[in-house]
């Protein structure tokens, strides 16, 4: 039996890189999925500051600007990573905020000041004071991870 050795050359300098490129994405999957995680808790801790300052310009002064509840609708369904009570939390927080968005939009629309006085937005200030010093929590202890909680290699005893 004759091999081609150069034909065997060929198809192996496609194969090698492609092997190499799936061994390269099989061994960082978990570490971009830790800094994913990271990003979208840095995302809605940010979004929970915007809520906050919303708040208290609100309390001071009425406003039409709605409070953002972007990055938890893009990211509740995916936090299964977080605590289930830390989750309640944010939930039951965001369901207020959207609530409150609800009436700002009515307000806005009847262009009414009158609407605008009867939301009790200082409702949000413990809700978002809770999710905030939760995520913060969760954000300490997992940011110096490489992989995902639970997904570590267990070292040998």
């Amino acid at each position: 039996m004759d091999f081609d050795w150069e034909e065997i050359g060929k198809i192996l300098s496609y194969l090698i890189p492609v092997a190499v490129f799936i061994v390269f994405n099989v061994l960082f999957r978990k570490q971009r999925e830790q800094k994913r995680r990271l990003a979208v808790v840095k995302s809605l801790l940010s979004e929970i500051d915007q809520n906050q300052k919303l708040m208290e310009a609100f309390l001071l002064r009425w406003q039409y600007k709605k409070f953002k509840t972007g990055n938890w609708k893009r990211n509740k369904d995916k936090m299964d990573y977080i605590d289930q009570g830390l989750r309640a939390t944010l939930a039951s927080t965001y369901e207020i905020a959207e609530g409150f968005n609800k009436e700002i939009e009515a307000a806005k629309q009847h262009k009414s000041v009158s609407y605008l006085a009867a939301i009790r937005v200082d409702k949000l200030r413990e809700p978002l004071a809770k999710s905030r010093q939760g995520l913060e929590e969760w954000y300490a202890l997992n940011k110096d991870r490489k992989k995902p909680p639970g997904e570590e290699s267990a070292s040998p005893s």
